[in-house]
């Protein structure tokens, strides 16, 4: 083989790696909602932060609304029919899928750095959901 036909080789083996790795890319690098580079680290954080964040702040808002009664407002119109706790468990119920599918919401969204502000936003619609809960029983 000819010395010039190993250069050659080498030389398109070097502009497809190049082009894989977007180095010589002629597209000039997206901002905003069209970003598409990765944020692994979001797109795992953002459901585990809300996965766990949001029960704890449910709890410090259903201290901190404590209101001394023994009962939960929610029960006054079913309490002569003694249906409290089926009042309340169907209020749970309905939070507690909203939470879920807003939840899987955040897995479904793809990892790109221009959906970071989606991602969070829907993670705080999630965690609204379950302090909505709180304030609602309470």
């Amino acid at each position: 083989m000819r010395a010039g036909h190993w250069g050659q080789r080498i030389t398109v083996c070097r502009s497809i790696v190049l082009a894989m790795s977007g180095a010589e890319s002629s597209e000039p690098p997206r901002r905003g909602r069209l970003d598409r580079h990765r944020d692994l680290t979001g797109y795992v954080l953002t459901p585990l932060y809300t996965l766990v964040g949001t029960p704890l702040v449910a709890c410090l808002t259903a201290l901190l609304a404590e209101d001394g009664q023994p009962y939960p407002s929610v029960c006054d119109p079913v309490r002569a029919a003694n249906g409290c706790e089926e009042r309340v468990l169907g209020i749970v119920a309905g939070h507690v899928l909203s939470f879920a599918a807003l939840w899987l919401l955040l897995w479904v969204l793809p990892w790109w750095r221009g959906l970071r502000l989606a991602r969070i936003l829907l993670a705080v619609i999630a965690s609204a959901v379950v302090v909505a809960l709180v304030l609602r029983i309470d």
